[in-house]
């Protein structure tokens, strides 16, 4: 047995020496970090999020906080971090794409779809969401108001029915989106506006069919819609002559 003890004493001994030698290599220490995937967000500050330690083996490294430390960025929505032997992290980053603008009484800024905010201030070739009411808009938080998801619902639901909006707004209760041009559409409700979506683009077809363009699309009542023309000239018809080619012989 003493015999037996001697030699466990000296194989964990020998594995704990090991181990330090394995944890102290330098050649476990970190030469490489690339980030992969990212065309908003610099390098630069992804790497500081991430906050690799040089002077750390690479493998006793928490990669998953790492992961975590780079999707608080605003415009991260997923980090992968891998580690490949010897002493290389690749960081993979997927950035998240903006949405809308988002106007809360005098602050605006840019949402993803999930309604992340992703900076303050807007783009201007998106659309907007516009609240009546005061939030705060804070880059890296989820707006969480149930009337601006609704909002949101009511956008996705007009361009699911090919319809264009230039904003969605919701003021004292009633929902209105203007369309490219100018056009007024009135929804109604937040309860009626997302079945109301359905209407706007074959009424607004009808009319242009007909020569005549809609400046007011009432909608607040599905079943009688109200429509209200442009005072704006039409268009003058273009009369059709026969050719002389096809005309009938005498």
């Amino acid at each position: 047995m003493r015999q037996f003890w001697v030699v466990a004493v000296a194989a964990l001994v020998l594995a704990g020496a090991v181990g330090y030698l394995v944890v102290a290599w330098p050649g476990f220490r970190p030469r490489h970090v690339r980030v992969i995937g990212n065309r908003i967000v610099p390098t630069a500050e992804i790497l500081a999020r991430a906050g690799v330690d040089p002077h750390r083996n690479v493998w006793l490294q928490n990669t998953g906080a790492m992961a975590r430390r780079i999707e608080s960025i605003p415009y991260v929505l997923t980090a992968r971090v891998h580690r490949r032997p010897p002493a290389t992290v690749i960081i993979d980053v997927t950035e998240r794409k903006p949405f809308a603008n988002l106007r809360a009484l005098r602050d605006v800024a840019l949402v993803d779809a999930s309604l992340r905010v992703l900076q303050l201030g807007e783009g201007s070739s998106l659309p907007t969401l516009a609240y009546a009411g005061e939030i705060a808009l804070v880059p890296g938080r989820t707006v969480d108001a149930e009337s601006i998801r609704t909002l949101r619902e009511i956008l996705l639901a007009l361009r699911a029915h090919d319809v264009d909006a230039t904003e969605v707004s919701l003021t004292a209760g009633e929902v209105t989106a203007i369309l490219p041009g100018g056009v007024r559409v009135l929804l109604g409700d937040e309860i009626a506006a997302p079945s109301a979506t359905a209407l706007v683009e074959p009424i607004l077809t009808r009319f242009a069919l007909l020569g005549r363009p809609v400046r007011v699309l009432d909608l607040r009542s599905p079943t009688t819609p109200v429509v209200t023309e442009s005072d704006a000239p039409r268009p003058p018809r273009v009369r059709r002559e026969r050719s002389a080619a096809l005309r009938p012989r005498r």
